[in-house]
């Protein structure tokens, strides 16, 4: 087996320790960087394109920073602040996967979302919050 080049080792040497990870605050950060340097080729503001270097730079001095506990905590409360954003998003992502096994349903009283297996037929579903009852068919 062919041994890696030594500059690899040097890299991991250098990374030992640091945060380096590529979250979701981070991506986030990268993303609208690079939209805004994009944007300059339209749209001729010197400042919009400062301003994406400095999300630029943001990202890459959260990645080589040696304070993980603390990079961890800003991409929590990250993930916090945009889960009204995301959660419906990948709900109805999972939905959409899962559209040929099971047929989702909303309780008229309460509103939460009930996954019945398709092909049962007209059933009577009780919501396992509030225990309304209606019928369907699945």
């Amino acid at each position: 087996m062919k041994q890696p080049p030594k500059w690899l080792y040097k890299v991991v040497q250098f990374m030992q320790g640091r945060y380096g990870i590529m979250d979701s605050l981070n991506k986030f950060l990268i993303s609208c960087g690079f939209i805004l340097i994009f944007l300059t080729i339209f749209i001729h503001a010197g400042w919009l394109n400062l301003l994406g270097l400095l999300f630029l730079i943001a990202t890459y001095w959260r990645v080589f920073s040696r304070k993980i506990y603390q990079r961890a905590r800003e991409n929590g409360k990250f993930q916090q602040w945009t889960a009204w954003l995301t959660k419906p998003i990948s709900r109805r992502y999972q939905e959409w996967q899962q559209r040929k096994q099971y047929r989702f349903f909303t309780c008229k009283n309460c509103h939460q979302r009930i996954r019945i297996p398709k092909g049962k037929g007209k059933i009577q579903i009780t919501c396992p919050t509030c225990r309304h009852q209606f019928r369907a068919r699945t």
